[in-house]
Order: C-alpha cells, then structure tokens, then sequence
C-alpha cells in the first residue's frame, strides 16, 4: 500500500511526505520533552520542518535529472523515516543549516565537474562551496579532494582548470577576512570556530546514539553492496558520480563524529543527508513491494514504540 503510493513523484507524493514529515518533528520534540504546553519551541519544531523539507526538495531535483537515475517517490519517505531514528532534532543554527545546504549542491557541481563540456564551470562551483564551507569549520577542506581528483583523472592541468579551483579559495578567505575586519564581535566566533578533537566513546553514547551509529554502519554496507556495478558506471556515469559523492560524503561524516567534537550544528547532524539517501537507495533496490512495506511499516512503528517504551 504505501510503496504504490509513493511510486511516482508528484503534488500529491510532495502532500503526504510533508505530513510524515511534520509528524516526525513533532514526535521526536514530544519525545524529548520539549512540548510541555503550553512552551512549546514552535521555532525549533518549524525550523526542523523547514530544514527537512528544503533538503528534500534539493536532492529531488538534482536526483531526478541524473540520467539512469529511478528517483521515486520511495525516496521521499527515507527523511521522515530516518528522522524518527535521530538522537536529536537539529538546533536552531543558521550556519550549519547554510553548510549543509552547500554540501547538497556539491553533489551537482561534482557532476558538472565530471560530465559537462564546461567542466570548468563545475570544479568552479564545487571549490567555491568547498572554499565557503571551511570559513565555517576548517575540516570541510577534506572536500577539496574531490575536484583535485577530476582535475588529475580527467588531465585537466591547463590554466583554466586550475584558476576554476584556486581562484574561489583566495577570493573566498578575502572576503570573509573583510567581513571579520569590518564586524569582529559578531563573525569572528562564528566563522573561526575552535574545533575539539575527542576520540568517540561508545560507552559514553545513550542508547538512541548508539542506534544511529548502528544505522552509520548499516549505511555503510548499503554503499559497499548496492555501489553501481561496471555495466552501470559507463552505461549511466552521471549515476556513479553521484552515488560517489553521497559515499564521501557519508564517510566523512562518519570520520567527523568519530573524531571531532564540535558544537553548533549538534551531534550527527552532517550525517542525516547520507544515512537518508543510502536508505532511499536500499528501498529502490528491493525488488518486492511486499517487502519493502514490510520494511517500512517494521521501522517506522519499530522506532516509534521503541523510543516510547525506552526506560
């Protein structure tokens, strides 16, 4: 039933997801005590809405353009589903929110970068979003990986390829040394961030954290299992360029929680994005529709009375 629902992707798809979605926030701020009427943070519970729904509506329509790409309507249940199982609703901060936004995009300039005649255009794009994310928090320089690879695995060692990528870092570290030096007491905390190193204690985690970190794995699996084989690679590259990019992307999330302690954005924030996408990806290969509302129906009431019932 529900999978026939969500086969194809429309208003009414768009409706349903955005009920399960306000369903999911109110649930998890009712869970951690926060609706306490009649103090109830409705700018927290609006602000986690809005971030969801936003995040949704960005992967689809890049997702839907990717030519080989099955993007349904399956895929729009993974984010309220895999909310559910977050330790925590995302707090009310407008830079991580801003990064995150930004990371979602790399995936398309990534793309660009790698299929588009104007490749240029693209590596231009990802190191200025790359170059904009470690204003904020200097570990997201991992991410300048990913162009340097298209630059060396496509040859594109000529001086336009290289200013496309260099240029975005000195115009960027400009700009937001400007802004610091215009408004210190506002920016400086805000775009120099200390980062706290501290290796993850499982025994420290509570139990729902130990429930997404198992899901982190399970994520994982689905990567290593459902990676786009040969055939697909070349038959549909755009799909294996973006299923590349959502794999860094989670591994680095799951290097981020495991090794950095920062506060702001909250923990396990920057891993929602992949863990959602990779459960969407599991439910797209389930050939059976009987399993697949089995699946969902198991999770979805699972989670819930799990953490109802959680001592």
């Amino acid at each position: 039933m529900i999978v026939k629902i969500f086969k194809t992707i429309g208003s009414r798809i768009y409706l349903i997801s955005l009920i399960l979605v306000i369903f999911a926030v109110f649930f998890s701020f009712l869970y951690g005590g926060d609706m306490n009427w009649p103090s109830i943070y409705w700018t927290e519970i609006f602000w986690n809405i809005g971030l969801i729904v936003l995040s949704m509506w960005l992967i689809t329509a890049q997702e839907i353009k990717i030519k080989g790409r099955k993007f349904d309507g399956i895929h729009l249940i993974a984010f309220p589903v895999i909310f559910l199982f977050s330790p925590f609703p995302f707090q009310l901060e407008a830079f991580p929110a801003i990064l995150l936004f930004l990371l979602i995009y790399g995936q398309f300039a990534f793309i660009q970068s790698l299929h588009s005649k104007n490749s240029e255009k693209g590596i231009l794009d990802l190191s200025l979003i790359i170059s904009i994310c470690i204003q904020f928090n200097i570990i997201f320089a991992v991410f300048f990986f990913l162009p340097v690879m298209v630059i060396l695995l496509k040859g594109l060692k000529d001086n336009k390829h290289l200013m496309a990528l260099l240029l975005p870092i000195a115009l960027i570290s400009f700009i937001f040394r400007a802004i610091i030096n215009v408004f210190p007491s506002i920016t400086t905390d805000l775009t120099t961030p200390s980062v706290q190193w501290d290796i993850l204690s499982v025994q420290a985690l509570s139990i729902e954290e130990r429930v997404w970190l198992a899901l982190l794995i399970i994520s994982v699996l689905i990567c290593i299992f459902r990676f786009p084989r040969r055939s697909r690679k070349f038959a549909f590259p755009e799909l294996y360029s973006g299923f590349l990019y959502m794999t860094f992307w989670l591994f680095f999330s799951i290097a981020y929680e495991v090794l950095v302690l920062k506060s702001g954005e909250g923990p396990w924030f920057f891993s929602f994005i992949p863990v959602a996408y990779f459960f969407g990806v599991l439910l797209e290969n389930i050939s059976s529709d009987f399993m697949k509302n089995t699946l969902l129906t198991f999770l979805f009431f699972g989670i819930i009375l799990f953490k109802l019932f959680l001592p």
